[in-house]
């Protein structure tokens, strides 16, 4: 199992830098609306309120559109899109009221699927629109991918002290110890990298808020899980599950990256 999940990684990243590197804002915008479109139709398929064709593509137009607003609508006014996003659900079930039997169920449940998944994982696309937003994204992903694997390997051969038995019973605290060490060698090797990348001591900074958030993002999707009675929410990526299940821990920590750019300075878009 493990050389099946080595190799998935493997081709993950195949696939990932070079857009990430040589596509542009264009590459990542493609990409953030691939991974976006799969995680919201593998949420949509364990919804009870969004299982039926309709509503599931009518979810995966608006994703789209909010998608598109994240690229084209200026950073300062984003917050709009955030607003309205409601509305325009609601507005829209307003329209097919004939069609969609279960309005409020819907509502709600295409409202969290688009909180829970389109917009933190668009914030990939407004960090893409910055100069050299290429490399903090690469940096999100290398930071909370080897967090994931030293929470991994920390909790496998040293996990004693479960960390939330009700939740994930598999998460200890040595598991999360070991994430924390994990996602600093993540961030010392993209400074080695990048020695051009904020001081150390900002980085360390982002590090540490990634270090809280990504298992947070991590239990929460455990938590959604356990309550849908299900063990992962997809099975397109060999070893890992879903598109959802392995974008858990980035869902909270692509924002935290974009929001550090901003108020720390370090941002120019």
């Amino acid at each position: 199992m493990l050389g099946v999940r080595i190799l998935a990684a493997a081709v993950l990243a195949a696939i990932i830098l070079p857009t990430l590197i040589w596509g542009g804002s264009t590459g990542i915008s493609i990409l953030v609306a691939a991974f976006a479109l799969v995680a919201v139709w593998e949420l949509a398929s364990k919804l009870s309120g969004l299982r039926g064709i309709f509503a599931k593509s009518l979810l995966m137009v608006l994703t789209i559109i909010i998608l598109l607003l994240f690229c084209v609508v200026p950073i300062t006014a984003i917050a709009s899109v955030v607003v309205f996003c409601p509305l325009l659900i609601l507005a829209i079930h307003l329209f097919s009221y004939n069609v969609i039997e279960n309005t409020i169920e819907s509502v709600s449940q295409m409202i969290f699927a688009s909180a829970y998944v389109t917009i933190p994982l668009a914030h990939a696309i407004l960090i893409g629109r910055a100069d050299a937003g290429y490399l903090w994204i690469i940096f999100a992903l290398v930071v909370v991918c080897l967090g994931d694997a030293g929470a991994y390997f920390g909790g496998k051969h040293f996990g004693r002290r479960r960390l939330s038995a009700h939740v994930s019973p598999s998460k200890t605290v040595e598991g999360l110890i070991g994430g924390f060490v994990g996602s600093l060698a993540g961030m010392i090797l993209m400074k080695i990298i990048v020695p051009s990348f904020p001081p150390l001591g900002a980085l360390l900074e982002l590090t540490i808020l990634l270090a809280v958030v990504a298992p947070v993002g991590d239990l929460c999707a455990s938590a959604l899980k356990r309550r849908l009675e299900i063990k992962d929410f997809g099975s397109i990526i060999p070893g890992h599950g879903g598109v959802l299940d392995r974008a858990d821990s980035l869902i909270p920590s692509i924002p935290i990256v974009f929001y550090f750019m901003i108020f720390s300075g370090y941002g120019i878009f």
